[in-house]
């Protein structure tokens, strides 16, 4: 794949532009027990021996929360078609997300649609993993609500608030070790590895508007990267009912495209997942920084 055009570089400045100044006003915070728990300078103080090892927190709960629930599909063109007539019969008009893939996650959209050029939009690096999964060429609809039964097996998952905090979070000779993996890092697109100089600046600016001190952009990398794979082969999870539910391993200021977990392109072979916002997120679809969605697997 090409590198972005001239043209689109200065797009997604302009758009990016406007994000930070709505950032802003949208009182964007982080959790202190979050941030004292771990920075860029420190590992977690109950960090394993053992790095490769699992960590598995046995006896780990998770309260679901119903204020807030959406529900996940994946349509093919012509599916998505049908799907936008029957809604305008019943005089409900499906919106089309333009330029990042995270707006549906807004609690004020009640039905979205993603048209797989989206991913190649403003997040064009991160819809490789996209591109790279059994979901490329299909439509995401996002919803407030079910649709009918016709529709049940192409549901992938519903996202719900979760009461949740991290037993802990990932230290970095942890994440170094994760991303390491060879289960992960034969699945890493080569373009996720291509990150241009204005996506390093932009990476580093979200971070510290969510308050981190992260001053080089590798260290965002290795919690971006590492984060995926935890969801790929967990390394950091909670069990429930003899079954793991891997969950995001560091603060949003840390994160990427927290989109690929809660849509389920990465993780989707487990029952529940616990997905912590990435600061686009926080910022798109307005979703409050390190409060943890849990998305649990259409049946």
């Amino acid at each position: 794949m090409p590198f972005a055009s001239a043209r689109s570089v200065k797009r997604v400045t302009t758009v990016l532009g406007a994000i930070f100044r709505l950032g802003s006003r949208t009182g964007i915070f982080v959790c202190p027990d979050l941030k004292a728990r771990q920075t860029k300078s420190s590992l977690c103080a109950q960090c394993c021996e053992n790095p490769v090892a699992p960590i598995l927190q046995k006896g780990g709960s998770v309260k679901k929360n119903d204020t807030y629930v959406k529900h996940v599909y994946w349509l093919s063109k012509a599916e998505e078609a049908q799907l936008r007539e029957v809604l305008a019969s019943r005089g409900i008009k499906m919106k089309s997300a333009k330029g990042v893939v995270c707006t549906p996650l807004d609690e004020i959209n009640k039905i979205t649609s993603v048209a797989p050029d989206v991913w190649e939009d403003t997040c064009r690096r991160q819809g490789s993993w996209y591109e790279a999964s059994a979901k490329n060429g299909l439509y995401l609809v996002v919803s407030s609500f079910e649709l009918d039964h016709e529709y049940g097996d192409k549901k992938a998952a519903t996202i719900t608030l979760a009461d949740f905090e991290p037993p802990r979070l990932a230290g970095l000779e942890e994440k170094e070790a994760m991303i390491k993996e060879k289960e992960f890092v034969e699945q890493i697109p080569s373009r996720w590895r291509s990150v241009q100089d204005l996506e390093k600046k932009i990476y580093l600016r979200w971070a510290r508007r969510l308050g981190s001190d992260a001053e080089d952009y590798d260290f965002l990398y290795l919690s971006h990267t590492a984060n995926h794979a935890n969801f790929i082969k967990p390394r950091f999870f909670i069990t429930q009912n003899q079954s793991i539910i891997p969950y995001s391993i560091d603060r949003s200021a840390h994160l990427c495209s927290c989109c690929l977990e809660l849509f389920q392109v990465l993780g989707d072979e487990y029952g529940k997942k616990l997905v912590a916002p990435c600061p686009g997120a926080t910022i798109f679809a307005r979703l409050k920084p390190d409060r943890y969605l849990l998305v649990e697997k259409a049946k």
